[in-house]
């Protein structure tokens, strides 16, 4: 007797950013191509503007604080 054909299962992921359906291999760290472009073109704060960020949220959790 001949034995019965397996079937091959494919997995699919979707990107994490845009939703894009890929095999895992054309999806590395989650992200399709285009998103990782994109991604990798983004531009970091300096140092001096973390300093700024962290000041203002510190001053606005002074600002919540109950009197």
């Amino acid at each position: 007797p001949t034995p019965a054909p397996t079937s091959t299962r494919r997995i699919l992921i979707e990107c994490t950013t845009c939703g894009r359906p890929g095999q895992p291999e054309a999806l590395p760290d989650g992200l399709c191509r285009p998103c990782r472009t994109t991604h990798t073109n983004e531009t970091h704060p300096q140092p001096a503007e973390v300093a700024d960020i962290k000041a203002h949220m510190a001053n606005l959790r002074d600002l919540l604080k109950p009197v």
